[in-house]
Formats: structure tokens, C-alpha cells, sequence
């Protein structure tokens, strides 16, 4: 009797096992901690998490309460099932047309509690009308974010937005409020440029009718002229800097960024040019070639729906050499940094994430390094911001070496630097980038010898003996 009761025991625990076990299986069935009854509601629901804009497996668990293997899991069966029209790119990420990616980065950009006040919604809509990136929307809004929090009052107070008075009063209470930011900030920051706060401060301004005529903004603090030309000259990275980047680079096998920089740090290109950077534009021979498009130079020519000019750069066998190692080591592909997309609005786009996402692994990389190892506190600030006025510019960063190194290492030769660097001319190099150092000018000085009496303009000895 007693072995029976065992055995009716021991089968009493194992359905209720078997229960629990149903149990546990059918709980998983939930969207939100609420039982759905069948796993296409699960479905479902990713569907309306991707219509509201979320389109990686870690947004969409959150938004339905699911881990990101769950949602992964169930992404697989609906890319099988042609109904749900769901695809996915080598990343796991839903695939988005260009007009979705936009359409989701402002989005997001209206879902940030500040930006939801009636003054930031007005100059959001002012921004997206002038086509204004996202991006550079959310950085201009940190901005009076950051000059709100300083003056401790509302966005709205600055420009008076919904009080009855009259335009000039509204446009003499914004200056005021300025030149008190202004007061605090050059206390703060004496050595850093006002000019992006300026262009946000103005823009947020004229979002509300607030304009000033040329060259009036000025007498306020308020004129977007660049007032530190060259201030940022002699900045560079040191040597052992980038040998460090590189040796981390390399242990951490991430040659896409050691491409980018290695590749950028002997051509001097912008991010974009960098960015959108294709091998049918790279010759190994007979001469080593590279053929960069620089936008910012609006010559005529058209690249990834961007006017600018393809720049045709003869770089050294230094730069041979990391070209083929960049084209052993990254995947195979007309572009060098991102698959082909086969539309130049969303090539155009990649091109734009891909120097972001190098943005901010430098930036990582930058923060990382021993504050010692910097040229100057100037070269940290401008490599990696100061967090609220000043975003930092880590690629750009690399320009500014390239043009220090290739500078000292031609002994000074402009004119051949601004030709490989895609300078247009020599003066904005000189000016901003690095101009001859002045202990090198009085080398100079020391080894030319100029008589008036007897010099032939024409000899050809005097081209040589001006050869820097």
C-alpha cells in the first residue's frame, strides 16, 4: 500500500510539473506582461512597434517587453512570411527606405520632453522646413537647452513667445538675455569660439521673427563671422597618440577604423569624403591614385545627390601600403566602408551614419586616452567637446594633423599640402590649419640670399633657392 501511495505520488508531481511546464510555455505568450492568446498577436505587435519607429531588435523588446533573442526569434518566421513584408539588413536591423530613416530621426526628435515646448516646436517646424538634418537640429536645441539651464528661464521667456507686445521690445528683451549668457560664458569658457551658439541662438530667434540686419549683430555679441580664425592652427594628435589608437585598432581588429583613420591621416579628407570613399575611385597602378568627393566645395559635380568636387589626391607609398591592407581586410564591396544600397539618396544616407558611428567610436577612443598625452588642453576640448556648448570634432581632428605632419615633413611646402589635403588654396591652410611656424621663417630667412643689384628674374636658380 505504501510503495501504491509512492507511485500515485511521484505521478502526482510529475503532472503537476508538466502543468507548471505548460504554464511557463504559455506565459511567455505576452505583449507588455498581458496574455495574448496565440504567437501571431506577439506578431502583431512587433509590427505596430515598427510602424511607431522602432526598428532594432533592443528598441522593439523594450516597446513590447520582450528580450531582443525573443524578438530576433520571431523577425525570422515574419521575414519567411511574405505577408508581414518585413526585412532585415546583416545586422539584424529592420530595413528602412530614406524616407522612413527621416522621417524616424525627427521623430525622435519630437518625442524629447524639452522639445515638446510650444517655442522648440515652432523652431523645430521653422528647421524642418529649410531641410535642416535632424541631427543638426538636435545639437542647435542643446544649445538653448543649455542657455535656458544657464539663465534659469523657460525657452519661451527669451523670445516672449505669446506675450502681446510689440517686435522691438520682444527683440530688445532676447538681447539682454544674450549679453547676460554672453557675460557667463566668456567667464566660463574664455578660450572656446561663440559661433555655433551664435547661429543656434540666432536661428531660434528668426524661428520667432526676431531678425537682425547685416552686420547689426555685432554691436551685440551676436555676428556669426568666425572671430578666432585659426584659433585651432596647431592642433594635431602627437605621435604616440596614434600609435596607440592603432595598436588598439589593431588588437581589437576593427579595420573599418583603422581604415578611416590611417587613410584620412595621409589625405586630409572631410568625414563625408571619407565616408562615401569607393574603390572603383582608387588606381594602384601604373601611378597610385585616390579620388575623393569633397561637397563642400560646390564646383559642379554631383555625387550621392551631393554637389561638390572630386578631388584627384597623388598620396605616398605610406598610403599605398594601408590602402591594400584596408582592401584585405574589409569585406568586399564597391564602396569601402558600407554595401552598395543601389540608390544614391540612401547611399548618401549610409554615408552620413557611417561618420557618425565613427564619430562616436573616436570620441570613445579620444576620452579613453591619458589626459597627459595631449598636445594641450585646446587639442582634448576640440577632439572631444566640453559636453554642452561644443560637440567636439574627432575626424575632423585627423584634417588638421595630416596638414601639421605633411606640413613639417615637405618643410613647409603649402601649396603642395592644399593640393593633397583638397584645399582650394593656400590661404586657409596658412591660416587655419598650419602656416609656417615662425622658427622655420627665420631658417629660411638665414639660408636665402637676395641682391637687387645683380639678381636675373629669370634664372631658374632663383625658382630653385624659393623652394621651401
Amino acid at each position: 500500500m505504501a510503495q501504491s501511495d509512492a507511485i500515485l505520488e511521484k505521478s502526482d508531481r510529475a503532472q503537476k510539473l508538466d502543468v507548471q511546464k505548460i504554464e511557463r510555455k504559455k506565459s511567455r505568450l505576452r505583449v507588455k506582461g498581458i496574455k495574448v492568446k496565440d504567437r501571431e498577436k506577439i506578431k502583431e505587435a512587433i509590427m505596430i512597434s515598427i510602424q511607431k519607429g522602432n526598428y532594432t531588435t533592443r528598441e522593439i523588446g523594450l516597446d513590447i517587453g520582450k528580450d531582443y533573442s525573443t524578438v530576433s526569434r520571431y523577425l525570422s518566421e515574419m521575414e519567411a512570411d511574405a505577408k508581414w513584408g518585413v526585412k532585415r539588413d546583416s545586422n539584424g536591423n529592420i530595413v528602412m527606405s530614406l524616407q522612413e530613416q527621416l522621417a524616424h530621426e525627427y521623430a525622435k526628435l519630437q518625442n524629447e520632453k524639452f522639445n515638446q515646448l510650444p517655442s522648440i516646436q515652432k523652431w523645430i517646424t521653422y528647421l524642418k522646413s529649410a531641410k535642416t538634418p535632424a541631427t543638426r537640429i538636435r545639437y542647435m536645441i542643446n544649445i538653448i537647452h543649455g542657455i535656458s539651464d544657464q539663465l534659469m528661464v523657460m525657452p519661451e521667456t527669451l523670445v516672449s513667445h505669446g506675450v502681446p507686445i510689440d517686435a522691438a521690445k520682444r527683440k530688445e528683451i532676447a538681447i539682454e538675455y544674450w549679453q547676460n549668457f554672453l557675460a557667463w560664458f566668456n567667464t566660463a569658457y574664455p578660450q572656446m569660439q561663440r559661433t555655433n551658439t551664435i547661429v543656434a541662438y540666432r536661428s531660434f530667434l528668426s524661428a520667432h521673427s526676431i531678425n537682425f540686419a547685416h552686420g547689426e549683430g555685432k554691436r551685440y555679441g551676436l555676428s556669426t563671422t568666425s572671430e578666432k580664425l585659426g584659433e585651432y592652427k596647431e592642433i594635431m594628435l602627437t605621435p604616440e597618440q596614434i600609435e596607440m589608437v592603432n595598436r588598439r585598432l589593431e588588437n581589437e581588429k576593427d579595420w573599418e577604423a583603422w581604415s578611416f583613420m590611417n587613410i584620412d591621416l595621409h589625405t586630409g579628407a572631410r568625414a563625408f569624403a571619407m565616408a562615401s570613399m569607393s574603390w572603383d575611385r582608387v588606381a594602384m597602378s601604373p601611378v597610385f591614385r585616390v579620388e575623393q568627393f569633397e561637397p563642400k566645395i560646390k564646383k559642379g559635380s554631383w555625387y550621392l545627390t551631393r554637389e561638390g568636387k572630386w578631388w584627384v589626391k597623388y598620396p605616398t607609398e605610406e598610403c599605398r601600403a594601408i590602402v591594400e591592407t584596408a582592401h584585405d581586410r574589409l569585406p568586399k564591396r564597391d564602396f569601402m566602408f558600407f554595401d552598395d544600397a543601389r540608390s544614391d539618396k540612401a547611399n548618401c544616407l549610409k554615408a552620413h551614419y557611417f561618420a557618425k558611428r565613427m564619430t562616436a567610436r573616436f570620441r570613445k577612443i579620444f576620452s579613453e586616452l591619458d589626459k597627459r598625452s595631449w598636445l594641450n588642453e585646446k587639442t582634448r576640448i576640440y577632439a572631444l567637446g566640453d559636453a554642452l556648448y561644443f560637440d567636439g570634432r574627432p575626424l575632423h581632428l585627423f584634417r588638421h594633423t595630416m596638414a601639421q605632419y605633411y606640413l613639417a615633413a615637405t618643410n613647409w611646402s603649402l601649396a603642395y599640402v592644399a593640393s593633397l589635403g583638397g584645399w582650394e588654396n593656400t590661404e586657409i591652410l596658412n591660416k587655419c590649419y598650419g602656416g609656417i611656424p615662425e622658427h622655420i621663417k627665420a631658417q629660411i630667412a638665414k639660408s636665402l640670399h637676395v641682391k637687387f643689384d645683380t639678381m636675373n628674374l629669370n634664372s631658374s636658380l632663383m625658382v630653385e633657392s624659393l623652394k621651401f
